[in-house]
This record gives structure tokens, sequence and C-alpha cells, in this order.
């Protein structure tokens, strides 16, 4: 777990200072998964964090951005509570982090098991806002997403049930398939009779979001920031946080 004292800097605003009070209360709960560093222009630096997390909400992923301002010694800090690992690094895409880090170079618990695994996390992690979060739960091991996909191509079987399994060394295996509807997926959850249906086009299609790309660029380049909008959430929308039994 990192330090996050922070001595000598103060936080920006008060929501850095409330994540800041969030992550030192929880220095027991959380495991570091993946960590990254990359330099701005003005001597500054954001920081990018990856947790395996154990708390009140039962969620298996927790994401951290810390931004490092040399002009005023201060710091903003947002934490980011995810369904799967696979959310949380797309959430740290969307502020900044390469992409890569998490699905060719990553290690341990937070990284993909497997091709296809690899495969449904970088349509998440690379797709900017097009997946929406409905709901999701947390039972017996594994995690479930129900994300929504607004692409026109999705329109007959809008609803993708994403299932994640961790383990701690060999990292997690993620599988996939398209719903039309909410009702759908609940059905297949409780019975689970079937394989999940296909993927909508039987593929992964990654749109790279601007978000994504800026930030391969500036670790790729020479370690500068990348002129970018303010990015969205990656998952946008409200989730519910459900108990549902999976057997």
């Amino acid at each position: 777990m990192p330090d996050f004292n922070l001595p000598g800097r103060r936080p920006a605003d008060a929501d850095s200072a409330e994540a800041q009070v969030h992550l030192l209360a929880a220095e027991g709960s959380y495991e570091l998964l993946s960590e990254s560093t990359v330099p701005d222009a003005l001597g500054g630096s954001d920081n990018f964090f990856l947790f395996e997390g154990y708390n009140e909400w039962g969620m298996p992923a927790v994401a951290a951005h810390l931004h490092h301002n040399e002009d005023d010694k201060t710091f903003t800090l947002a934490a980011e509570p995810a369904p799967t690992f696979a959310a949380g690094a797309a959430w740290l895409v969307q502020h900044g982090a390469d992409p890569q880090q998490f699905l060719q170079h990553a290690r341990g618990a937070g990284a993909p098991a497997d091709a296809r695994s690899a495969a449904a996390a970088a349509r998440i992690v690379e797709s900017g806002s097009r997946y929406q979060l409905v709901e999701h739960g947390i039972e017996y091991g594994e995690t479930w997403a129900l994300l929504r996909d607004n692409a026109a191509v999705s329109a007959e079987r809008p609803f993708l049930l994403q299932l994640e399994s961790a383990h701690h060394q060999r990292g997690y295996t993620l599988r996939e398939g398209s719903f039309s509807s909410p009702q759908e997926v609940q059905q297949w959850l409780e019975s689970r009779r079937t394989p999940l249906p296909p993927v909508v086009g039987d593929e992964v299609s990654v749109v790279v979001s601007p978000q994504a790309s800026a930030a391969r660029a500036r670790t790729t380049g020479a370690g500068q920031r990348a002129n970018a909008q303010e990015p969205a959430a990656v998952l946008t929308g409200a989730s519910v946080v459900s108990r549902r039994a999976v057997r």
C-alpha cells in the first residue's frame, strides 16, 4: 500500500482531502496490484494505482489517481471502487493511464489470465464511455457486471454481461455474453443452464477513446502530458450493488 500521508504537500480541494482520509484509513484493506507514474511538462506527475479491495461495498477493485502539482506543492487525489478489475483499469485509463499496462504488461491478480480475458478487458479498458454500468454483484468468488452497450451495432442485444473470477497469481478470468434485456440476464444468472450467448458481432470491437490514445502517446513519447479534454467516467450512470445468489 503506497504512503498517502504525502508530507510537504496539501490537498488541492475538499474531494482530495476526503480521498486521502479514506485511503489512509483503508491501509490494511487494500492490496496494491498495479502502480505507474507519468511525469508532466510542468515538473509534476500523475500516479495511477489499482488495488484489490476488501471493503464494505463488496467490490474487488479500487482505482486511485494522484496528481502532484509542483507549482504550489498541492495534490489532487481521487479513488473509485469498481465492480471488476477491468472496470477499475478503465477508470484509470480515462484519467490518463496507459491502457497497455493493464493488458500486455500486467501481472498478478489484476491481470487478464488468458487471451480471451484480455480481449474482453480491452473492450472495456479502451472503449471510452461506450458502456454504461447498469448493475453488478459478487457471490462465491465471482463478480458480475451488467453493462449497456450504446453502440448502434448492439441495438438488438444491448446488454453485455461480464463474469470475472480472480486468482492471486494467475490473474482474472473474464467471460461475457450479450442479452436483449436485464430480465434475460437475471434469468441466466439464476439458472445457468446454457452457455453464455455470443457477444454481438462475435468478436471484440475496440473503439479506442481519445483518453486512451493520449495516454499511450505520452508514455511512448518523451513523457510529456498530452493535450486532452477532461475525461468522462468510463462507466457512466448509477450502479446498484446486488447480492443476488449466483450459482
